[in-house]
């Protein structure tokens, strides 16, 4: 990832952050007011209020939803899906000789999902991030349902964004509930006198399968119900991570909150 991608990022956080932070103060957020309290540029922090990043879609954003797009489509869509369930190997293109004639290709797949992209470079990027592998004989086979971005990526870092905002959100709504039983589900199941060190492994294993199942069924009844041009439509989805406590971590919050009592006491 290249430093001018980076900054823009921060940015995008820092001028949000004033902008919510004087709003919240009940001060007007002028491009003058952010830039003197995040030392962005006047000329930077304009551009940020003017293409905002709740309304703009970065390359980053439409390639990932694209793989996103052409990886259902490709476990779920019957012309790509054959007997029990298994997913066809394809062609880059159903026209070739080797081609069999009731099975569209790789390109075909991508004209379907998501037209005018660039079928080639989707490829490149999902048998270079492992989602795809090259199977030598002009055919390729689709090794994963999901697709996650190489780490310290631009889209990795926009993900690792929406997933901490969407939590911290479900959590905030929660707190806020008045009355027992709404709210979102949030759910945490833990083991009470902790995992043996040498059963990591095995329940990392164990909810990987059993995790993958579960989004796979979510990811079907969503897309069953999920067409584009629908009016009045809301973006809504779950998420579920693994945890594994950080004992340090936990001892230096522990006397954060110790030295804090003791100062306002």
């Amino acid at each position: 990832m290249s430093f001018p991608e980076f900054s823009a990022v921060l940015q995008d956080a820092y001028v949000s952050v004033a902008t919510m932070e004087l709003e919240a103060a009940g001060r007007e957020a002028t491009v003058d007011a952010i830039a003197v309290m995040t030392d962005v540029s006047p000329a930077d922090v304009r551009v940020a209020l003017e293409t905002p990043v709740a309304t703009r879609v970065s390359e980053a954003d439409i390639k990932t939803n694209a793989i996103a797009r052409v990886l259902v489509g490709w476990h779920t869509d019957r012309d790509y899906v054959g007997p029990y369930g298994l997913v066809r190997d394809l062609e880059y293109s159903a026209s070739g000789v080797r081609s069999n004639k009731d099975v569209t290709g790789f390109s075909d797949l991508v004209g379907k999902y998501c037209p005018g992209f660039p079928s080639g470079a989707l490829l490149d990027e999902m048998t270079r991030t492992g989602c795809v592998k090259d199977l030598g004989n002009g055919f390729y086979r689709a090794m994963s349902r999901s697709y996650v971005p190489e780490q310290l990526s631009a889209e990795s870092l926009r993900r690792f964004a929406q997933v901490v905002h969407n939590f911290i959100e479900t959590l905030e709504v929660n707190l806020k509930r008045s009355v027992r039983g709404t709210g979102r589900i949030e759910r945490t199941v833990f083991a009470d006198y902790g995992l043996p060190r040498n059963e990591l492994p095995a329940f990392d294993k164990y909810i990987r399968e059993r995790g993958q199942l579960f989004a796979d069924d979510i990811d079907n009844w969503l897309s069953d119900r999920s067409q584009e041009g629908l009016a009045n439509t809301v973006q809504t989805g779950i998420g579920f991570y693994h945890y594994v406590v950080n004992k340090q971590d936990e001892s230096d919050f522990g006397k954060a909150l110790s030295m804090e009592g003791s100062k306002q006491g």
